[in-house]
C-alpha cells in the first residue's frame, strides 16, 4: 500500500518540482534531497552543494553536515530515497541501504584510509573535518537521517539498526518520511495548536498589563515533553519553534549534556534551580486559578526561548522517563493579540541567540528601502525568508545572500561571509546594509554572483559522476565567496566597474583562475578550512602582486 495519499503525493511532488526549478537541478531525486535540507537548514541554500556528497563513490551517503558547538559537535548523515511513482511509495528502506550507512560509520570510527581515496571532494572534506574534531577531543554525536517519500525502514532493517547502532557510540537515527515532510511543509499554514501544561501545586503567579498578560509557573517536565514531541516521540515538533532557533532545531540536535545529566540524575529535583526555563508566546491561556495542580491550556503558541532545554529534556526523557518524576520546569507564558508585543518578547528573550538576528532586522528601514529600490529594477528583495516564494527564483534576492555578497565583495571579508554569516544581521549590519549604494551597482553585483553560483552548480553537477575533483573549477565548491573577493580586487586593479554579459563571465573566469593559482600549492589544508581562513586572502593578494598590482590601491 502506498505510504501516502494521492493528495499528499501531489503536494510533495509539486514541492520537488518547484525545488528543481528553483535550484536548476538535474534530477527529481536530488531535488527531493534539497527539499529535505530546506526543512533542516533553512537560510543555508548556499551551503547545500557542500553538504551533499551524493555522486561518484558516495558510499551510500547522500549528505553530511557537521554542526560545531564549542566542545561538542552534531554530525548529521543523510540517506535519501525518492520514489518516482505513487504506487512505488510502498517500498521500504531495505537492509542493504542500512548496511551501507553502518559500513560508513565504522570506517569513520576506524579512520579507514579508503574514505580519503573516494575521489568525492565533499565526502573527503566531511571526513577530514570529522577526524579533526576527534583529534581535538571534541565530543561528537552522530544522527543518521533516512529521508524518503515512501515507506520507512523495513522490519529487518529496523531490527538490524537497533542492534548494530547500539554498538556504535553516540549514534542515533530517525526516519524523515512523507508524514514528517508534510508536517514541516504545512507548518506555515498550520491550524492553531492547543496544548496543556501541568502546574505543580499552586505554583503559578499571574499579572496583567493592558494588552498583555502573563503567568509564571512551575510545571511537571513530563507535560512539557508531551507538549513538544512528535507522535513517534523521536523529535520535537519543529513548527512550535518557528519564532525561535529554526536552524538550530532543524538539525534535530542541540543537546546539552549538563541539562540531560541533571534531568536524569538522583538530584533531578534541582532542575528548577539550575535551568533558566522556557518562554512561550500565545494568543490565549486559561487555568483554574486558586486550584491545586491545575492544567494551563495554551492556544496558538510558540516557544520563543528554550530550544536547547526543549531538545535536551526530550532526549533525557527518552533515556530515563522514570527519573522525571521529580523534574520541575519553570515556564513563562505571555498572551497577547498584538504582534508587536509578541515580537518584542521574542527579541528580549532571545537577545543572546545570534541566529535570530535576521528576523529581528527584517523590518529595518534600510532593508525596506532596498526592497523598494530593487522592486523598481525588477527584482524581489526578501527581507523576510521566502516572502516572495511565488516569484521567479532568478529575480528573488535573499537578504542573507545579499549580505554575504556585500561582505565578500565590498567589505572584502569572504572568510567571514562563510564562517560568520550570523554577524551579517548582528554587529556587522550597519557596515553591510546602508543607503549609500547605487542600486544599479547592486543589481550588477547580484548578477555577477549569480554567474559564480551558476558555474559552481554546473561543476558540482558534472563532478557527481567523476572520480576525481580536477581543474580550477574545483575551488568553486567551497571557495565561491573568495571568487567574488578576487573579482573585487581585479576590478580595483583595472579601475573598471562591475561588467555585465560576456565581460562579466570573463571576469568570473579570471577570478576563478586567480583563486586556483593562489591556493593550488596549499596541500595540507582541506578546502573547508582553506576558505574559512583570512590567510587565503593574503595568498590571493600575493598572487596579484606577482602581476604588478599595487597594494596601495587596496
Amino acid at each position: 500500500m502506498p505510504a501516502l495519499t494521492a493528495v499528499d503525493w501531489d503536494i510533495i511532488e509539486a514541492r520537488v518540482s518547484a525545488t528543481k526549478a528553483r535550484y536548476s537541478l538535474t534530477s527529481p531525486s536530488l531535488s527531493f534531497l534539497y527539499l529535505v535540507l530546506e526543512q533542516f537548514f533553512p537560510d543555508r541554500s548556499a551551503d547545500y552543494p557542500e553538504i551533499i556528497v551524493d555522486g561518484g563513490n558516495d558510499l551510500g551517503i547522500d549528505a553530511i553536515e557537521v554542526l560545531e558547538r564549542e566542545e561538542r559537535a552534531d554530525i548529521l548523515i543523510f540517506q535519501s530515497k525518492h520514489r518516482t511513482l505513487l504506487k512505488s511509495t510502498d517500498k521500504t528502506i531495505n537492509d542493504n541501504e542500512v548496511l551501507k550507512v553502518e559500513a560508513f560509520l565504522r570506517a569513520v570510527f576506524d579512520k579507514a584510509d579508503r574514505l580519503l581515496k573516494t575521489g568525492n571532494l565533499q565526502m573527503t572534506e566531511a571526513v577530514k573535518r570529522i577526524w579533526q574534531l576527534h583529534e581535538r577531543g571534541v565530543f561528537c554525536r552522530y544522527r543518521v537521517v533516512f529521508c524518503t517519500n515512501g515507506q520507512g525502514l523495513s522490519v529487518s532493517a529496523k531490527t538490524f539498526i537497533d542492534s548494530t547502532f547500539g554498538d556504535l557510540h553516540s549514534v542515533d537515527y530517525e526516519v524523515y518520511g512523507p508524514g514528517e515532510l508534510m508536517r514541516d511543509i504545512g507548518a506555515a499554514i498550520r491550524e492553531r495548536e492547543v496544548g496543556y501544561l501541568q502546574v505543580i501545586g499552586r505554583e503559578a503567579f499571574e499579572r496583567t498589563d493592558g494588552d498583555i498578560r502573563g503567568v509564571i509557573a512551575s510545571v511537571d517536565a513530563r507535560s512539557f515533553v508531551e507538549l513538544i514531541q512528535t507522535t513517534d516521540k523521536r523529535s520535537v515538533k519543529r513548527h512550535l519553534f518557528d519564532e525561535n532557533l529554526r536552524i538550530f532545531l532543524g538539525s534535530s540536535g542541540g543537546y546539552n549534556s549538563n541539562i540531560i545529566e541533571t534531568a536524569t540524575s538522583d538530584d533531578s529535583y534541582l532542575f528548577w534551580y539550575l535551568n533558566n526555563g522556557i518562554t512561550i508566546n500565545c494568543r490565549n491561556y486559561a487555568y483554574n486559578k486558586g486550584h491545586s495542580n491545575p492544567k494551563i491550556r495554551i492556544d496558538d503558541f510558540q516557544i520563543v526561548n528554550g530550544a536547547q532545554t526543549s531538545h535536551s529534556l526530550l532526549e533525557a526523557f527518552r533515556k530515563s522517563p522514570d527519573a522525571f518524576e521529580n523534574v520541575v520546569l519553570m515556564v513563562r507564558i505571555y498572551a497577547t493579540n498584538r504582534n508587536d508585543i509578541a515580537e518584542r518578547v521574542a527579541v528580549a528573550t532571545n537577545s543572546q541567540a545570534r541566529i535570530q538576528a535576521r528576523d529581528l532586522r527584517a523590518n529595518h528601514p534600510t532593508l525596506k528601502k532596498l526592497e523598494i529600490a530593487f522592486h523598481d529594477c525588477g527584482y524581489f528583495f526578501e527581507r523576510k525568508r521566502n516572502m516572495h516564494a511565488d516569484r521567479d527564483p532568478k529575480k528573488r534576492i535573499d537578504a542573507l545572500k545579499l549580505g554575504q555578497i556585500l561582505l565578500s565583495y565590498t567589505l572584502r571579508e569572504p572568510d567571514r561571509a562563510k564562517a560568520e554569516s550570523d554577524s551579517i544581521f548582528g554587529d556587522r549590519f550597519p557596515a553591510i546594509f546602508h543607503e549609500r549604494y547605487s542600486i544599479d551597482e547592486l543589481c550588477r553585483l547580484v548578477e555577477l554572483y549569480r554567474l559564480v553560483e551558476e558555474m559552481r552548480e554546473a561543476y558540482i553537477s558534472r563532478q557527481r559522476d567523476a572520480l576525481e575533483p580536477t581543474g580550477e573549477l574545483q575551488y568553486l565548491v567551497y571557495g565561491h565567496w573568495f571568487v567574488l573577493y578576487a573579482a573585487s580586487l581585479i576590478l580595483t586593479q583595472s579601475g573598471k566597474t562591475i561588467p555585465i554579459g560576456r565581460d562579466a563571465r570573463t571576469l568570473v573566469q579570471e577570478s576563478i583562475a586567480l583563486v586556483a593559482k593562489a591556493c593550488s600549492n596549499v596541500k595540507s589544508a582541506a578546502h573547508y578550512q582553506l576558505f574559512r581562513s583570512p590567510r587565503t586572502k593574503e595568498r590571493i593578494v600575493a598572487e596579484l602582486e606577482g602581476r604588478q598590482m599595487s597594494l596601495f590601491d587596496l
